[in-house]
């Protein structure tokens, strides 16, 4: 509950559902309350709020109250379950870079109690899509989106099978290609040192508009920017000029340059690459 003793919004989504009395004692972590409702009607477990898409499982992550999602789960909800408004699993949703407990983010409790129920980590939205509220909805899997900001998320999922290889069809890109556009440098280096990925796939592939011009990316468009392409060109105007002006700048890519020096030593070619985001 909120400090004035008021449902949150997400709550309040569920008013004028059969599930909103479920709902609220989601809220309230009420673990009898919930048993009790789903014994009598297990079918509330389905029921998706009409504005965010959202079931309660799904809201159970958003207020961040583990005691309901367990026992939601242990009464028999789908892991799997589906967002018909964003067609996102409850796995996708459970990784996710915000909450208030910071050990939720840590340990992944939510994504790793869905895998043990049985989700599926290969699941996948294959392309971007307009939803029926006039929304855009990014192509993604759960390891796409665990690939954007934590490197132990990566490992989870991997453990429960997750491919780490698997292509989306809207861009062909892969959670590695994800990691470095997002350039989690940790991540790009486990995907190489430790899943062994293949630094020289293409890394996605886009029409830009409204030319309709077909462009493929690499890894080289990602990792190198003004100061780094500056250093592997010799241009020492250049660092320097831009050193001037951040003198924090070599710090900052100090990570990145060193990547750059690993993906050299695994035959990526920096000296004659048309760069095509700088």
């Amino acid at each position: 509950m909120s400090c004035n003793g008021q449902n949150s919004q997400n709550t309040e989504y569920f008013e004028g559902t059969r599930a909103y009395e479920l709902a609220k004692a989601v809220e309230r972590g009420d673990t009898s309350i919930i048993r009790e409702l789903v014994e009598k009607d297990s079918t509330l477990l389905k029921v998706h709020d009409p504005v965010t898409g959202s079931n309660c499982l799904s809201l159970a992550i958003d207020l961040e109250q583990f005691g309901s999602f367990k026992k939601l789960l242990e009464l028999g909800t789908n892991p799997n379950a589906i967002n018909p408004l964003t067609q996102y699993s409850v796995l996708m949703e459970a990784f996710q870079p915000f909450g208030n407990q910071f050990e939720w983010r840590r340990e992944h409790k939510y994504a790793k109690l869905l895998l043990e129920h049985g989700a599926n980590p290969n699941y996948a939205v294959e392309r971007d899509f307009i939803n029926e509220k006039g929304h855009h909805i990014s192509a993604t899997s759960p390891l796409m989106e665990a690939s954007e900001y934590d490197l132990d998320a990566v490992k989870l999922l991997l453990k429960y099978g997750a491919n780490p290889h698997k292509k989306l069809q809207e861009d062909q890109s892969t959670p590695f290609s994800r990691a470095v556009r997002r350039g989690k440098i940790d991540i790009v280096n486990f995907y190489i040192d430790s899943v062994r990925v293949d630094v020289h796939q293409p890394m996605a592939t886009v029409i830009r508009k409204p030319k309709n011009e077909r462009v493929t990316f690499y890894i080289q468009d990602y990792v190198v920017n003004k100061f780094t392409k500056a250093r592997l060109t010799g241009n020492t105007d250049e660092v320097e000029r831009l050193k001037r002006e951040n003198p924090d700048i070599e710090k900052a890519n100090e990570d990145l340059w060193q990547l750059i020096q690993k993906l050299k030593g695994l035959g990526v070619n920096f000296k004659d690459y048309n760069y095509k985001l700088i």
